[in-house]
Parts: C-alpha cells; sequence; structure tokens
C-alpha cells in the first residue's frame, strides 16, 4: 500500500487555503478602509475645534480659498499653526494632500472660508461604516 496523497486532495486543499485566505484579505482591506474613515473623522472633529477656537480669538474664521490641506504650509495650516492651535493640522491617512477637492478617488481634506462669517470642510469616506454617513464626499461647517 502507497502512502502518499493523490492529485485531486491537493488540489482541493489548495482550493480551499486560497478560499479561506481571499476572504481574510478582504476582511483585512474592509478593516483598513474603516480605520481610516473613522481617523477622518476624528481628524475632521480636531479642525473644527481648531477652527471653534480660533473663530473665539479672532472673530471670524481663517479666510482662504477651497484648498487641500497638507498639515504645514497651506492657508488653513499657517493659520492655525501659527496661532498655536495645533502643532500640525491633519491630512488624509491615505493620500495625505496628494489629489483634488471633490474628484472621484481623491482622498483629501479640503477648507474653504470666503468671508470669514463660516467655513466648509470636504472630505471623502471610503465606506459608510460611519453612521448616518455615506461613502463619498462629506461637507461640513460650524
Amino acid at each position: 500500500m502507497k502512502k502518499g496523497f493523490t492529485l485531486m486532495e491537493v488540489l482541493i486543499v489548495t482550493a480551499i487555503a486560497a478560499m479561506i485566505l481571499s476572504g481574510v484579505f478582504i476582511y483585512i482591506r474592509d478593516a483598513k478602509a474603516k480605520s481610516r474613515d473613522a481617523q477622518r473623522e476624528h481628524d475632521i472633529k480636531q479642525i473644527q475645534n481648531a477652527l471653534s477656537m480660533y473663530v473665539v480669538n479672532q472673530g471670524i474664521f481663517p479666510v482662504c480659498e477651497l484648498t487641500v490641506i497638507d498639515g504645514t504650509s497651506d492657508c488653513l495650516s499657517s493659520v492655525l499653526v501659527g496661532e498655536l492651535l495645533m502643532p500640525a493640522v491633519p491630512t488624509d491617512p491615505l493620500h495625505g494632500s496628494t489629489g483634488v477637492c471633490g474628484a472621484d478617488g481623491s482622498y483629501v481634506y479640503c477648507y474653504q472660508s470666503l468671508d470669514g462669517s463660516t467655513y466648509s470642510l470636504q472630505y471623502n469616506l471610503e465606506t459608510n461604516s460611519i453612521p448616518g454617513k455615506p461613502a463619498g464626499w462629506q461637507q461640513v461647517g460650524p
């Protein structure tokens, strides 16, 4: 009697292992996207808190054209870091400051305030894991 595995047994085990691994990879990918979305929500809240402190001190919000937040040298970051309200303004966890505001597949934070009386922060969510917010571009204000 010969000992060992037949070709069919090896193929079946390999196929089962491949299916399990593909499920694990999908789960990990989805978990990472959900984690980045949670980080985005946290970052936007931090920026909003800094903007609230700024408006209390200055009476208006920083006036800036629509800009991608790069964390240090863009209009909003310069003001918030310069006023010591944040050590650095956070950028998107996936693409940082590389992208275009409102563009499909672009993951950046954007800020705009034309007259200082109000502002708009925009950011792109990858999933619908944040309650009440679908995947895609979001906009918040004061």
